[in-house]
């Protein structure tokens, strides 16, 4: 039934030891391409570092945040920012002393800052950046090991000579830790990309160390004509906005007299301090470009955060110092700017109870402690572009908020030359603050020479002749603007005669800060 098989047991042997070779060779093969043919020709001794091992990119680590991570919006927010601040080719800054807040709240205070640099861009190439560390506890200073750092709009590229100079000095060590979610010195990059041309930065950031430490250090630095320090700093953190401003207030003053900082008075005091050591080095003088507080954004004046910003640069040979008049500009600017919408404010409610025969009042409870300090202002109304009232205070003898209030009711309804206004008619009206400066006497041989002293569109102008006297504001000029018709017109005001003249007249000037609603 079965098939029988002859099996030859003489040749198994035979069959057996080939059977072992094959395997042999298999083994063999197998150990060949696990030890030789996975394996690449170098060896690891001859192993060097890529460039990108050695200097990685920071990407940005708070864009989106911060500020903008859409490169347009980027852009278009940086512009806002800095058209706001007027250009003014002044003094060369060295180091410049900004917040790092996001841009929604500090970014108009930086403006004030990176503005100053502008006119410089050619000639600044090398930006030291220090800030404090917020994320990673140090000892010293971080320095970043990375060849640049990204932003939306591009990358910056690190001074690597520089850093490694810096890497060997007592303090200064490598930590790309430190670096890698810091926002401190991120959210300075954008507004440098946009001041400056071709630049490079070495980033620092600090945790505890001396400032007189940092500041021997980076001395010889800013000796070169081209290198820049910004140092990145806010001011008091989550005080109620009113002893915020009371702090911050008394920190300027500190900082002008070049007085150290204690740590309580500034998230990056260590850097302030590091900037005073330095200023008293090199002779550089402090100047405050601006200051508030995160409640006047948010509106929130129960935690606030405060901002400032500052400028330090050396005092020209021949320096011309600020007259007693522009100096009044320039408070009277920052006192408008950081109260615009409470003097407006009044203003509104003025003229909403003026038409409903009532008078509006500001209280000390409702409205901050400084709107209570003297000062002279006029309000002026306009109805389709043609004036509607305007009434004023020459002198600062009382609260400016009760002063705008009863100019602005005078304006609606006691200015002789217009009826009332009427309820109907608020909706149309527009409505300018102007905040007087003091009075400067004007000193002339002769009419002549008095139009040559008058600044147009600067000026205000009042003339005094015995009982007579009569004032144009600054903004006369848009509908006057040659000197000669400018004080012809003035005369007559005063009811004196256009060719009239005298010895005995006297004339000043004065300026004038105007916030508005159409604004």
């Amino acid at each position: 039934m079965f098939e029988k098989f002859d099996v030859d047991y003489a040749a198994l042997p035979k069959y057996v030891f080939i059977a072992a070779i094959i395997i042999a060779v298999l083994i063999l093969n197998i150990y060949f391409v696990r030890k030789y043919i996975s394996s690449n020709n170098e060896v690891i001794t001859d192993y060097t570092l890529r460039d990108e091992d050695i200097n990685p990119v920071r990407e940005a680590a708070v864009a989106g945040m911060f500020y903008p991570a859409d490169v347009y919006q980027l852009r278009k927010d940086l512009n806002s920012y800095l058209e706001t601040v007027p250009p003014k080719l002044g003094k060369r800054p060295h180091i410049l002393i900004v917040p790092h807040a996001g841009y929604l709240y500090s970014a108009q205070v930086a403006a004030h800052a990176y503005q100053k640099i502008l006119p410089f861009q050619q000639q600044i190439n090398t930006v030291f950046l220090l800030g404090p560390s917020h994320h990673v506890a140090l000892e010293g200073i971080a320095l970043s090991s990375a060849k640049s750092f990204r932003t939306p709009l591009g990358q910056v590229p690190v001074n690597a000579q520089i850093t490694a100079e810096l890497a060997v000095q007592k303090n200064f060590s490598f930590n790309d830790k430190a670096h890698r979610n810091e926002h401190a010195l991120e959210v300075q990059l954008p507004f440098l990309q946009k001041t400056l041309k071709n630049f490079n930065i070495i980033p620092m950031i600090y945790g505890r160390v001396n400032p007189e430490e940092i500041a021997k250090i980076l001395a010889p630095y800013l000796e070169r004509d081209n290198t820049l320090l910004i140092v990145s700093a806010d001011l008091s953190h989550y005080l109620d906005s009113k002893t915020a401003e009371k702090l911050d207030a008394e920190t300027a003053a500190m900082v002008a007299a070049g007085q150290p900082l204690d740590q309580h008075r500034s998230c990056g005091a260590t850097g302030i301090n590091t900037a005073m050591l330095l200023a008293r080095h090199f002779g550089f003088r402090p100047e405050l470009l601006d200051i508030t507080n995160s409640g006047n954004v948010t509106g929130d004046m129960s935690r606030v955060v405060g901002y400032a910003a500052w400028m330090f640069s050396r005092k020209p040979a021949a320096e011309e110092h600020l007259s007693a008049l522009e100096q009044e500009v320039e408070n009277l600017a920052f006192f408008a700017k950081h109260n615009k919408d409470k003097l407006l404010e009044i203003v509104e409610k003025t003229l909403q109870h003026a038409v409903i025969g009532k008078h509006f009042t500001p209280e000390r409870s409702d409205y901050p402690d400084v709107l209570f300090d003297k000062g002279a202002s006029f309000v002026t109304l306009t109805k389709n572009g043609e004036l509607r009232g305007c009434i004023g205070s020459l002198l600062p003898n009382r609260a400016i908020a009760l002063d705008i209030a009863d100019n602005a009711w005078q304006a609606a309804m006691a200015d002789s030359r217009f009826s009332p206004l009427t309820q109907p008619e608020l909706q149309e009206i527009e409505y300018t603050v102007s905040l007087l400066t003091g009075y400067e006497k004007i000193s002339f041989k002769n009419e002549a020479d008095l139009l040559n002293k008058i600044k147009p569109n600067i000026d205000g102008i009042v003339i005094r002749d015995g009982r007579r006297q009569g004032l144009f504001l600054p903004s006369v000029w848009k509908q006057i603007s040659n000197p000669a018709d400018f004080l012809n017109n003035l005369k007559i005001k005063a009811g004196l005669s256009p060719a009239y003249w005298s010895d005995e007249m006297n004339v000043y000037r004065f300026r004038t800060v105007e916030i508005n609603n159409a604004d």
